[in-house]
């Protein structure tokens, strides 16, 4: 009966450990792809979701080759990246071990990339690539007019009064200069195949709302966090002496230094660091005064 009992274990053992794991990845063109490559991973093979017949080697660790993406880490930390998934890496990613036995399997599935940005009158909107190439680029405007502003990675505004010399395009992003009120709504980011990648909102702001700190108050924080430090430490040792008086009398006691000490030393790093934030306080205030056409659109990215 024990040994029946042994070899239904081993059995059970043997079968957990050919298990094929079946993960699933959602993610928005553009995004970073990462598989984890567990030490008995030999090879990464990927199969295309609309070319399932084809089979292409990424990885391989017996001839240390990386076809397509990057590997960092060694041992169990071992990982692929792809830093910008677009339509074209869609499908299922086989780990294999040395005997060619598949151990797991990762399916990809890209979705459409959804962005929301605010700008001020007269600053530059940034429609980021997100991975495709600028000559695969289509881009069109929705919203007082339905317009093309790039076909093939090709500036097409030109021909449109409202868009001429406003329409820059770049290795990684599309740029539309000097953005007023006519600019407001979508725009679709499309690639050779037709495919929506991305879908970017544009509205106009008075302002940008920054969450910078007062430099005032991280001068306080600096100054406050030593200090509170050192009374607690002061607390410890007194309670500490003050345990210990009877059985430590004969012992040398360490020399601390006295608070006018610690006194003296923050007062010396607020003589030195108060200009800096004096100097900081006077640029924000700067910062404030010039006008809102000078600053950058800043993106609020959502998937």
């Amino acid at each position: 009966m024990m040994w029946r009992c042994v070899l239904l274990l081993c059995v059970a053992l043997s079968v957990e450990s050919y298990t094929v794991h079946d993960l699933h990845e959602r993610l928005a063109h553009g995004r970073q792809l990462k598989i984890y490559l567990p030490k008995s991973v030999d090879k990464l093979e990927f199969t295309p979701a609309d070319e399932p017949g084809k089979t292409f080697l990424y990885w391989e660790r017996t001839h240390s080759r990386v076809v397509k993406g990057r590997v960092s880490g060694t041992g169990n930390d071992r990982r692929w990246y792809l830093d910008k998934v677009t339509y074209e890496d869609q499908g299922t990613y086989t780990q294999r071990d040395y005997w060619n036995k598949e151990i797991s399997t990762v399916k990809v599935a890209v979705t459409v990339r959804h962005n929301y940005v605010k700008c001020v009158a007269g600053e530059s909107l940034y429609i980021p690539l997100e991975g495709i190439d600028i000559a695969d680029s289509f881009l069109t405007f929705s919203g007082d007019v339905n317009v093309t502003l790039v076909r093939e990675g090709a500036r097409v505004s030109q021909d449109l009064p409202d868009y001429w010399d406003r329409v820059l395009t770049h290795s990684t992003k599309i740029e539309i200069r000097n953005v007023n009120v006519s600019d407001e709504g979508q725009y679709m980011l499309r690639d050779r195949r037709d495919r929506l990648v991305s879908v970017t909102r544009m509205d106009l702001t008075d302002k940008h709302e920054y969450s910078e700190g007062n430099p005032l108050m991280a001068l306080l924080l600096l100054l406050g966090i030593p200090a509170g430090i050192c009374c607690c430490c002061r607390k410890k040792i007194f309670k500490k002496k003050q345990n210990t008086a009877n059985t430590l009398q004969a012992s040398p006691v360490a020399v601390h230094p006295p608070p006018l000490m610690v006194l003296l030393v923050l007062l010396v790093l607020l003589v030195l660091l108060l200009p800096t934030a004096l100097d900081l306080q006077q640029a924000d205030t700067t910062k404030a005064l010039t006008p809102t056409w000078v600053l950058q659109c800043t993106p609020l990215l959502s998937l």
